[in-house]
C-alpha cells in the first residue's frame, strides 16, 4: 500500500521548513533579548547598589526588606550637581520616603539643606555637606558619604534610616526625558528671572505660570531647583510634587511594556545612581510597594514659618538653621518626624517655644563677613598646584559656609602662593571686604584686579595650597 504526502495549497515543505526556522529564530532572539536585559539589569543595579555591600545576583533572591517587619521603611532620597557643577558635591535635596506597611501610606519629609548639624567624625556644618566631609572622614568613620547623611538624618528625625538613593542633575534629567516627560500641577507662578545658566556665569531666566505643564528633564529639573524669587522650602514642595509624578511615569503599563526603554533607564540607573539598596531588595519595594496608597501621600516640609520647630538665622557660619530648642537638641522634629501618620496639621504646628540657647544663637554676633548671606560677590577658584581637585575641594568648603561660588577649573599660570583677586570693576559694594576676609582665611595673598568677567572675586591656589 502506498502513501502519498498530502499538499497543502500555498504551504509547501520548503515553507514549513522556512517557518521552523523563523520561529526558531524568534526565540532564540527573545532569549538573547533577555540574557542581554538581565546582564544589563544586573551591570546596571551592580554599579548603583556598590554601597549595599552584597551580591547583586546573589541578593535577587532576598525578598527581605529592612523595617518591614517592624511596620515602617524610611528611604533617603538625596540629590547632588555632580560633576561639571559648582558645589557638586553638595547634597541639594533631602528627602525622606517613610512607607508604613501596616496602614498601607506614604509620606514625604523634606529637611532644609541650611540645617546646622554634627559632622560624623567631627565638627558642624550645613546638612548638605555632611557627605561631602563624610567622605573624607570615611578611613576615621568607617562609613561612606551616603551612610554618613543616612546617620546624620536618622539622629535628627529620630527614626532609622534603612536606605539611601541619590541621583545627580543629569541622571535627574535623562530619566524624566527617558520617560517621555511628567505632568505637574504648578499652583504658584514662578518668575526667576536669576535662574543660574549651564556655564553657570550667565543666567537663564525661569518663567512658569499657574496650571498643568508637560515637563521634560530640563523644565522638571528648573522647577524643582528655582528658588531666587520663592524660597528653599518652596523648593522642596516642588521637589516632592516631581518625585511624584516620577514614580507614577515609572510605574505605568507604558513604562513597562517598553524594553528599549527599560533598558535606556537601567543605563542611567547604573551611571547616575548611588544607594545602599541590593538588587533583591530594589524588586521587592517594587512588587510590594504596589499595594500602598501613593495618591494620598502625606507630604510635610520642615521649614522657619513661626509656628514650626525651627528658626533662621545669620553670622560668620553664613545663612544656617537650627532648632527652637538649640543647636542638637531635635525632640521636636523626632516627634514630628515620629508621628507623622497620625497628627493632624494642627497638631504639628502647635507652635515651638524658642529656647534661651536658640536666642543666645540666633543674636546678632560680630562677623568678619557680615554680608556674604545678603549680598554674595560670584567667585572663582582656579587650581594652580599640583594637589588633584583642590578647587572642587575648596569650592565645596567655602559654599558650606555660604560663599557663592560661580565656577572651579584648573590654570596653568604659575602661582607659588595662594592669592585672592578682589576686581576693581565689581559693583558690589561687599567684594573688597569678602575678598580681605578670604585671603586672612586662608592665609593667602590680597590683590586686586582692575578687570573681571562675570565674577567680583577670584582665588587662585598656588603650590604652597590652603
Amino acid at each position: 500500500m502506498s502513501y502519498r504526502r498530502k499538499t497543502v495549497v500555498g504551504f509547501t515543505r520548503s515553507n514549513a521548513t522556512t517557518v521552523r526556522w523563523l520561529f526558531f529564530a524568534a526565540v532564540v532572539l527573545v532569549i538573547c533579548v533577555g540574557a542581554w536585559l538581565g546582564s544589563l539589569f544586573f551591570n546596571s543595579i551592580g554599579k548603583a547598589t556598590a554601597d549595599s555591600g552584597k551580591n547583586s545576583l546573589l541578593s535577587i533572591f532576598s525578598s527581605k526588606i529592612q523595617g518591614e517587619a517592624e511596620g515602617r521603611t524610611n528611604i533617603l532620597i538625596l540629590g547632588q550637581g555632580g560633576d561639571n557643577h559648582p558645589g557638586g558635591n553638595l547634597t541639594d535635596t533631602i528627602e525622606v520616603m517613610s512607607i508604613d506597611w501596616t496602614d498601607k501610606k506614604v509620606a514625604m519629609i523634606s529637611l532644609p539643606r541650611d540645617l546646622w548639624v554634627q559632622i560624623p567624625g567631627g565638627g558642624y556644618t550645613k546638612i548638605n555637606g555632611i557627605e561631602y566631609y563624610g567622605g573624607l572622614n570615611s578611613k576615621k568613620t568607617g562609613l561612606s558619604g551616603g551612610k554618613a547623611i543616612s546617620q546624620t538624618v536618622s539622629q535628627v528625625l529620630g527614626i532609622p534610616i534603612q536606605y539611601y538613593v541619590e541621583i545627580d542633575f543629569t541622571g535627574f534629567k535623562e530619566i524624566v526625558d527617558k520617560l517621555g516627560g511628567v505632568d505637574i500641577y504648578v499652583d504658584k507662578a514662578i518668575s526667576d528671572p536669576f535662574y543660574p545658566a549651564a556655564d553657570m556665569i550667565h543666567y537663564d531666566p525661569f518663567y512658569i505660570t499657574v496650571g498643568w505643564h508637560h515637563m521634560d528633564g530640563a523644565l522638571a529639573l528648573k522647577y524643582s531647583r528655582s528658588r531666587e524669587t520663592t524660597s528653599d522650602f518652596d523648593r522642596a514642595r516642588r521637589q516632592q510634587q516631581v518625585i511624584a509624578a516620577i514614580k507614577t511615569k515609572l510605574a505605568s503599563a507604558q513604562t513597562l511594556a517598553n524594553p528599549l526603554k527599560i533598558t535606556d533607564l537601567l543605563g542611567i540607573v547604573g551611571n547616575r545612581i548611588k544607594t545602599d539598596f541590593s538588587a533583591g531588595e530594589i524588586k521587592s519595594l517594587w512588587d510590594k510597594i504596589q499595594g500602598i496608597d501613593q495618591a494620598n501621600a502625606i507630604s510635610y516640609v520642615f521649614d522657619t514659618n513661626p509656628q514650626g520647630p525651627l528658626v533662621a538665622t545669620q553670622d560668620e557660619r553664613g545663612y544656617i538653621i537650627i532648632p527652637r530648642k538649640g543647636i542638637g537638641k531635635y525632640d521636636d522634629l523626632q516627634y514630628i518626624a515620629k508621628n507623622i501618620f497620625v497628627l493632624t496639621p494642627d497638631q504639628i504646628n502647635q507652635g515651638y517655644t524658642l529656647s534661651p540657647a536658640a536666642q543666645a544663637e540666633i543674636k546678632p554676633k560680630a562677623s568678619p563677613s557680615p554680608s556674604i548671606a545678603v549680598v554674595k560677590p560670584k567667585i572663582e577658584i582656579l587650581n594652580a598646584s599640583n594637589t588633584k581637585d583642590a578647587a572642587v575641594k575648596l569650592a565645596t568648603t567655602l559654599e558650606t559656609q555660604g560663599y557663592n561660588i560661580l565656577s572651579n577649573g584648573n590654570t596653568n599660570d604659575s602661582y607659588r602662593q595662594t592669592t585672592v583677586f578682589s576686581c576693581d570693576n565689581s559693583l558690589n559694594i561687599n567684594t573688597l571686604q569678602i575678598a580681605k576676609t578670604l585671603a586672612s582665611q586662608l592665609k593667602a595673598v590680597a590683590k586686586s584686579k582692575s578687570s573681571c568677567s562675570g565674577y567680583d572675586i577670584q582665588i587662585i591656589i598656588g603650590q604652597s595650597g590652603t
